[in-house]
């Protein structure tokens, strides 16, 4: 058996570490019954699993660690069957008495062959992208880092991207010696301690190397939407944010006004407490405070002001509610928590302090004239008896809400800025979280952590990553540095438009893309994810040329329109980290969506009683017989799935007996064989019963009505198309490939509701559908620029809605259709995200 190298062992065992610390989390996640974020965690689990395996050849498995791996991949397998079931106690066995023994063997297993770092001193460098450290930050916490780096015995040496070398692995840095600086060749640094955060599709060829071969200790957090949609979807502490609007238009910004009359506007992107402002609606005219600066204008001005500041292309604002926050001066404050990873690679708060601005301010900020004081002395003075205990929760929430935000940013985070307050009422809130805050006023201890956590990284050989960072080689995948394809020369002034494609999909959408691309004036290629090169950042393209398309090698693109739709699926999800920080069209995962997800969260909102036809999900054979005996006919289908499969119709006939139907197959039960037949099916997975709605041609064949809608170059629904779908089963209807067969609307409606005025069917259905996309749309944080529904049409053509598909609807006979809405749709979302990157 070849021995492991250092490096590689080092990063295995972190692997697994981060393994074990990430399935105690998804134990308690399944204690608490919190599905979505189990089924997260565990997705998680399995990549790192995985990355272990794809770490290592084969020759490099002992048959101790081989055998660990199997049995952990085989326990993965019973949890991904039990959760598919949603059998939680299961899991929770499972996880229990199996993975979690299993992946602490194969620790200690690779533990034994750790290696000693050398008695050499640890270097460590400090790197700022193009420009140098010490340009960028102040001379207090250069000082402070060249000091603290003395007292733990590294060397630290800091550097920019030209001053790498390569192909000799070297720095040629600047180094503290003997009170000067001087310019030195140094081997590569054992970590590098990166002041910047770039997501990884925006890093360049040279850093993504250095990442490679270096562990970096710095990751970011994401823009200021990113963290409040997850901190929503998962809930926990969800309730500390402050409730905000992204300003897409200026209606946004009347209609907050509106109901609240107070409000905060601020940058997406923005530290320092810059470009922040106080507005307040007083009657017919509002007010504008930024800093102390304050403005009157009138309802035309403040228009102007609107378009002119908040909608600039190359900047995006949000609208939040405004926090009453002052002390008894009438002086406004927050609370920054520094926290930071310690030479231990733990969790500490660095200093926790109050900001406390000008009261002709709204803002605490130090950075713009605020001052600050002892905690404890803050408290008291402005809460009297309540500031000892809000002191001490205080402290709490703040390294509780770290480790929370930890985890779900992948155990990559090392430095963060935490602001709180407390309103009027005593509520805590949470305005923000920043990446590497300001430490003016602590920059010692600040630096004894960043160095401390840097010299943990590498004894350590952590090799840490989050979404933002995440790369891996696929089998087969581009290598444009190999390549002799030509480069294409895209116009700068034009939106770059990528199309991501499963491999070899047919390319009639990918040919009408080209040509509305064309007439809309932007540049369009598509590629699938095997012709992405991600140690250089660059893509094997397919341009549509003289109508044929033409591979060339090209950057990345400005916007992504998803096709692949795979998100969070195997090693699909690579991709989707690789191009975090641009604009995509779908942020929904590739799994098809839970039926009964979907249903129970349109029905809560009490807006679509109309259309949702009553269902239940079933526990046991009885659930299915009781709706049977209340509706006389149900449909029985797999609470995830498409293309009808594993649907059954079952009707009770006159003679007391049950037809049950699944596509062409028709079988009479008695009650007793049913009971039966339902026990065995349900054995499968999760399903749902659902009232069957009658839907049928006047040839008695099965139908339903597709409507397919899509976001257009304003970001607003529009209808793509809406037809018929006949099948020639006697429950379902069926593919085009099987032989079902579509129709024009109108038309078919004539024929079949003859007696009703087909106008008026036409208009109910689209009500329908754009009410369910309305309502659908604010249930989920995920952004999305298509869906498509299935109606049922009863007797009386009341449309009922069946299904919605979210993940990738059909599109045959269409695509141009398709495109005249995607493409636009695309520009709009890259001029949106403009001048933004993820930081």
């Amino acid at each position: 058996m070849e021995k492991l190298n250092d490096k590689k062992n080092f990063q295995i065992i972190n692997i697994i570490s981060t393994l074990i610390e990430a399935t105690d989390h998804f134990s308690k996640l399944i204690k608490q019954n919190e599905l979505n974020q189990s089924i997260h965690m565990f997705s998680s689990i399995v990549e790192g699993v995985s990355t272990i395996e794809k770490a290592l050849n084969a020759n490099q498995l002992s048959k101790e660690s081989k055998m660990e791996k199997d049995k952990i991949e085989h326990s993965l397998l019973l949890i991904a069957q039990a959760l598919e079931k949603r059998q939680m106690i299961k899991v929770s066995e499972i996880i229990q008495f199996s993975l979690a023994p299993q992946l602490k063997r194969l620790e200690k297993i690779y533990e034994v062959e750790l290696p000693v770092l050398s008695q050499g001193k640890i270097v460590v460098g400090v790197y700022y992208g193009a420009m140098s450290p010490r340009q960028v930050y102040p001379k207090e916490r250069i000082d402070a880092l060249v000091e603290e780096a003395t007292n733990q015995q590294v060397q630290v040496v800091f550097f920019c991207l030209s001053d790498v070398n390569i192909e000799e692995k070297l720095i040629h840095g600047e180094i503290y010696k003997n009170g000067n600086w001087i310019r030195e060749s140094v081997e590569y640094p054992h970590s590098i301690y990166n002041v910047d955060m770039v997501s990884r599709g925006r890093q360049t060829p040279i850093e993504r190397k250095l990442r490679s071969e270096i562990p970096f200790t710095n990751f970011g957090l994401g823009n200021k939407f990113l963290l409040p949609k997850r901190l929503v979807k998962y809930k926990r502490f969800a309730e500390l944010l402050v409730p905000f609007k992204g300003i897409t238009k200026e209606d946004v910004v009347y209609d907050f006004l509106n109901d609240k009359s107070k409000a905060v506007i601020k940058p997406i992107h923005g530290s320092q407490g810059r470009d922040i402002y106080f507005i307040e609606k007083k009657r017919n005219h509002f007010s504008i405070l930024e800093g102390k600066k304050e403005r009157i204008l009138g309802q035309q001005k403040f228009s102007d002001w609107v378009q002119h500041t908040l909608l600039q292309k190359n900047r995006k604002y949000i609208i939040q509610n405004y926090i009453e926050s002052r002390t008894h001066e009438s002086e406004p404050f927050d609370i920054r928590a520094h926290v930071q990873k310690n030479y231990e690679g733990k969790w500490t708060l660095t200093n926790i302090y109050p900001r406390v601005g000008n009261k002709k301010s709204i803002l605490s900020n130090i950075s713009r004239g605020g001052r600050t004081e002892s905690l404890d002395t803050f408290l008291k003075t402005e809460f009297e008896s309540k500031g000892e205990q809000y002191s001490k929760d205080l402290k709490e929430l703040a390294l509780d809400l770290t480790h929370h935000l930890d985890k779900l940013f992948g155990f990559a985070l090392s430095d963060l800025g935490i602001d709180l307050t407390i309103d009027q009422s005593g509520r805590f809130w949470m305005h923000e979280v920043n990446n590497g805050p300001q430490t003016k006023y602590h920059e010692k201890d600040w630096a004894k952590n960043i160095i401390g956590y840097a010299k943990y990284v590498a004894e350590n050989g952590i090799y840490s990553t989050n979404e933002f960072q995440n790369g891996r080689k696929l089998k087969d995948q581009f290598n444009s540095k190999a390549s002799k394809l030509a480069v294409a020369n895209l116009s700068k002034n034009k939106v770059a438009i990528g199309m991501l494609t499963p491999q070899g999909e047919d390319d009639k959408l990918a040919t009408a893309c080209a040509y509305v691309a064309n007439y809309e004036g932007s540049n369009f290629y598509y590629f699938s994810p095997k012709d992405v090169d991600y140690d250089t950042g660059l893509i094997r393209g397919y341009f549509y040329e003289n109508k044929e398309w033409t591979p060339k090698i090209v950057p990345y693109p400005d916007v992504i329109y998803d096709r692949l739709r795979l998100r969070g699926t195997g090693y699909y999800n690579e991709i989707y980290g690789e191009f975090e920080g641009i604009p995509i069209t779908n942020e929904f995962y590739g799994n098809s969506i839970s039926k009964l997800e979907v249903y129970d969260k349109l029905q809560e909102t009490g807006e679509l009683n109309e259309v949702i036809i009553p269902y239940q999900k079933v526990t046991r054979t009885k659930d299915i017989l009781d709706f049977i005996a209340r509706y006389e006919a149900v449909i029985v289908k797999p609470e995830v799935g498409s293309f009808a499969r594993g649907v059954h119709l079952i009707e009770k006939q006159d003679s007391g007996q049950y037809l049950v139907a699944e596509k062409d197959n028709k079988q009479v039960y008695s009650e007793l064989a049913l009971a039966k037949f339902l026990r065995k099916i349900l054995e499968e997975g999760s399903f749902l019963v659902q009232k069957y709605i009658e839907t049928r041609t006047k040839e008695g064949n099965p139908f339903d009505i597709r409507v397919h809608m899509m976001k257009n170059g304003k970001n607003n629904w529009d209808f793509v198309t809406i037809y018929p779908r006949i099948g020639l089963n006697y429950a379902t209807i069926m593919s085009m490939n099987s032989g079902g067969y579509t129709g024009k609307l109108v038309g078919f409606l004539k024929r079949n509701f003859p007696n009703n005025r087909i106008e008026k069917i036409e208009e109910s259905i689209k009500d329908a559908a754009l009410n369910v996309t309305n309502t659908f749309s604010s249930l989920y944080e995920e952004n999305f620029n298509e869906i498509a529904f299935d109606f049922a049409l009863d007797k009386n053509a009341i449309p009922y809605l069946i299904e919605v598909n979210i993940n990738k609807p059909g599109i045959t006979v269409f695509e141009f259709d398709l495109a005249r809405y995607a493409i636009p749709n695309a520009i709009h979302i890259a001029k949106q995200h403009e001048g933004m990157s993820i930081n």
